[in-house]
């Protein structure tokens, strides 16, 4: 699993797996790409910044630390 948040576009990404890309789908800002057999490969979330505020926004930050590390 891989994390990354690109500051410029605002979009944090999880990559849960490495698999062939079947498609995206796409609500509210948030895009799931799925693999051919079905699974969800990735979470993509636009405009994170007012997507994770607050408390949650503190856990991403600590979590981006750890990673890091």
């Amino acid at each position: 699993m891989e994390t990354w948040y690109d500051k410029e576009e605002d979009v944090f990404n999880i990559q849960l797996e490495d698999k062939e890309y079947w498609k995206s789908l796409e609500l509210n800002g948030v895009v799931l790409d799925l693999a051919k057999d079905g699974s969800v490969m990735s979470v993509e979330i636009h405009k994170a910044s007012r997507v994770f505020s607050g408390d949650t926004k503190k856990v991403l930050e600590k979590a981006k630390m750890a990673v890091k590390e």
